[in-house]
């Protein structure tokens, strides 16, 4: 069977190789051991019972003495005694197979601890997986925390991911991850084409690729990689450096996300448009996770610790919406053009010299988990309704987050994985949500009171139908035969039709051709894609009618044909065409 596109066997061919080459040299000299021992022995003259001379035992019976002498079996099955000769012979093949063997197990011990070899092994273990994937996957390039929320929210979901990795410690570290499945994981420089080939990029089950190392080259390599090698494969790229050009190019297809510009986004968000920030957090959150909390962070003076690409954000958005903002930092203080105050945030008077008497909020976004957290407190004490906004870099100062219960927290990590996964296991919600940024508050609102009557207490679930014979076979049919399938259809419950189902339609896509919140009498046709949001058990009811006719055409007509199907429907067609002939 050949292996499929973008994949070989090679790998298994360079192990195979590797060790003929490696153990060249131990076969051939156990080889001519054993030759050696057998003939000699075969050609050495015995003696019978009576003590007389007899010819040599032969090659067959000669192999087969020196086959279990050599491996130290030993039977000692001997018709006759041996002569002087033959017991001289059998001393050196006895030490000249121990030195064969010796020799070839230390070689073959050698070998398993080589480097390359081990290597080689693992490749050919990993192109194997990958050559039996047969699910559609997605692959991971770089898995430090924002990777492996991402990997964790992907096997949350039930989708199956192929893990890239340079770093051999974190690579080592993820075998220990409890995921449902045991990912295929390849520890290599996912920005190499090789690296992505092998991780089965050009396989047509091969969803999307989401570049998550901790450098933005990478990242931009990944995502030029394959653009040339699979152009319109999905990329999802971080890119932290504000200079990095991301407007044009290979990006102009692909979704990037810089989690500073973001999380400053969301934050502006929250102050002059809450009901819309909620929506958003719904909207890309994990399914079943419970709902997220209300924040309304109140318009005013905000002071910012911290001055580096997270700073510079933040204060930038804050400013261009209008409000004061009195920057704090020591490294970037250049004598008050940007920076207000000398500082780190924690030194005396420094929070006093930037106005904390009169803020509204304070944000503590430096680079280091404790400093922020000493901020957090500080500001806490001398102002305890300020509105407290902490910058979370490491998931392992959780508990003291927690522990401090601040206002709002920034995880760049769970910013970036989480719109990752809203995003690439639903195409459609990244126009959705682009849209999102130019409704009000008052249609937010009402989008908010939906999504969470969809599913109380809970994020809902987002899914994507394709109108094809894959997902929704039945709509397929019914629309080549003529029938009238609309949005309306899908959103109509099995058990009751006259009851919509606990979903609501988010985009209908045909082509380049977008709407958002489609209604309920537009028609559907073959390979149109709609996006859904709501319960779980809607999903699980919704998807009878996509693949059984007759719950389809109880939908559509209000009528019952508990035979249906095509054979049924063909009938119903004759028996008309014979009423209208007669």
């Amino acid at each position: 069977m050949a292996p499929p596109p973008g994949q070989s066997r090679l790998p298994m061919k360079n192990v195979f190789f590797l060790v003929l080459r490696r153990m060249r040299a131990p076969l051939i000299a156990i080889v001519l051991v054993y030759t050696l021992c057998t003939v000699g022995l075969a050609l050495m003259p015995g003696v019978d019972a009576a003590g007389n001379p007899t010819p040599g035992m032969g090659l067959f019976h000669a192999f087969y003495v020196i086959s279990y002498t050599g491996t130290t079996i030993g039977f000692g099955e001997i018709p006759v005694p041996y002569s002087g000769a033959q017991r001289l012979w059998m001393t050196f093949s006895i030490y000249a197979t121990v030195i064969g063997w010796s020799y070839t197990l230390v070689t073959l011990v050698a070998l398993l601890q080589d480097v390359g070899f081990r290597n080689a092994l693992a490749s050919a273990r990993f192109n194997t997986r990958i050559r039996a994937l047969r699910e559609p996957f997605y692959i991971v390039a770089g898995c430090g925390e924002t990777g492996t929320l991402v990997c964790r929210g992907l096997d949350r979901l039930g989708l199956r991911f192929v893990i890239i990795e340079s770093d051999q410690t974190r690579f080592d570290e993820l075998r220990l991850e409890q995921f449902s499945f045991d990912p295929p994981m390849s520890s290599a420089d996912a920005s190499q084409p090789d690296a992505l080939m092998a991780a089965g990029m050009l396989m047509p089950n091969c969803r999307g690729v989401m570049a998550l190392t901790v450098d933005d080259l990478t990242n931009l390599n990944v995502s030029v990689n394959v653009e040339l090698l699979r152009p319109g494969l999905p990329v999802l790229a971080r890119i932290r450096e504000p200079d990095m050009d991301t407007t044009h190019g290979v990006f102009s297809h692909d979704i990037v996300i810089n989690p500073f510009d973001r999380f400053a986004e969301h934050l502006v968000s929250a102050i002059i448009a809450p009901e819309r920030y909620l929506a958003r957090e719904i909207l890309t959150g994990l399914p079943g996770m419970p709902l997220p909390e209300e924040h309304h962070p109140p318009a005013g003076h905000w002071i910012m610790c911290g001055y580096g690409r997270f700073g510079h954000a933040i204060t930038e958005r804050l400013r261009n919406f209008g409000l004061t903002v009195s920057v704090i930092d020591h490294s970037h203080y250049d004598g008050g053009v940007e920076v207000d105050v000398k500082g780190r945030g924690t030194e005396p008077g420094v929070l006093e010299a930037a106005g904390i008497d009169h803020a509204s909020g304070i944000v503590a976004g430096h680079a280091d988990d404790r400093r922020n957290l000493a901020i957090a407190v500080r500001a806490r004490e001398m102002k305890p309704d300020i509105f407290v906004v902490t910058r979370q870099n490491q998931r392992s100062s959780a508990p003291l987050f927690e522990a401090f219960d601040g206002d709002l927290s920034m995880e760049p990590a769970k910013l970036v994985a989480r719109e990752f996964l809203a995003v690439i296991t639903t195409p459609l919600m990244a126009r959705y949500l682009e849209n999102l940024r130019n409704q009000d508050e008052p249609v937010c609102a009402k989008l908010v009171d939906k999504l969470q009557s969809l599913r109380p207490g809970f994020v809902p679930e987002t899914w994507s139908i394709v109108m094809d014979d894959h997902m929704a076979p039945a709509v397929t049919r019914q629309i080549k035969e003529g029938a009238e399938v609309t949005v309306g259809h899908l959103k109509a419950d099995p058990r009751n039709p006259q009851e919509p189902l606990w979903l609501m339609p988010l985009v209908y896509a045909r082509g380049a051709k977008t709407i958002i919140n489609p209604g309920k009498g537009l028609k559907l046709a073959a390979g149109d894609e709609v996006l859904f949001v709501g319960s779980a058990e809607a999903r699980r009811r919704q998807e009878l009618a996509l693949i059984n006719d007759t719950v389809l055409t109880l939908i559509r007509t209000g009528e019952d044909h508990s035979t249906g199907g095509t054979v049924w429907r063909w009938l119903t067609r004759k028996r008309d065409t014979s009423k209208v002939d007669g």
